[in-house]
């Protein structure tokens, strides 16, 4: 049986990308825990009233039978930074992080070949690197995943949550690429 995947930057600004998976009926149950629960107006949590982030809070902190990531890999911060200083197009740049990224989230076993893949609109850019919809459940509990991090007071160590910086990783990959040419 495939995984039902989700990955969501809601915020480019923040750089934060929201991955989540599980079983379909995993994914149905948190996407009813959070939604349903805690009725959130928005997938950004930095948005969203207070009330509602400490339910969404406490039910993640009870448990989702789901596997959650966010990788802090700010593709926009890393296009103007190197796209600026060697006068490369922003677009070749975010080309080549997202193409390390997929690669990335492919060789470290986060999506496979068989995984039904949900992205956010702002994630639809990956779409000619992978077979994947636009919207979906799992989309949306991503996006609750990649924003509930910049949610000022939040102690992230708390949340079963992992954590990874690939900033490091993708601005290597693109300066490599650059200087090979």
């Amino acid at each position: 049986m495939s995984r039902v995947v989700g990955l969501a930057m809601p915020r480019w600004d923040l750089g934060m990308v929201g991955y989540v998976a599980g079983s379909s009926s995993e994914i149905d149950h948190a996407y009813s825990e959070l939604f349903l629960r805690c009725y959130p107006t928005t997938v950004d949590m930095t948005r969203e009233m207070e009330g509602k982030v400490s339910c969404i809070i406490n039910v993640i902190k009870r448990g989702l039978s789901i596997s959650s990531a966010v990788f802090l890999l700010d593709p926009y911060g890393i296009a103007n930074d190197v796209g600026t200083r060697y006068g490369i197009k922003r677009e070749l740049i975010l080309d080549g992080v997202y193409s390390w990224f997929i690669n990335y989230l492919r060789s470290n076993g986060f999506i496979g070949d068989v995984d039904a893949i949900e992205l956010d609109q702002e994630l639809s850019i990956l779409m000619p690197r992978i077979k994947a919809r636009v919207g979906g459940k799992a989309s949306m509990v991503a996006g609750v995943m990649a924003t509930i991090m910049a949610v000022r007071g939040i102690r992230v160590s708390e949340l079963p949550i992992r954590v990874v910086d690939v900033r490091k990783d993708a601005i290597n990959y693109i300066m490599r690429a650059i200087s090979s040419h």
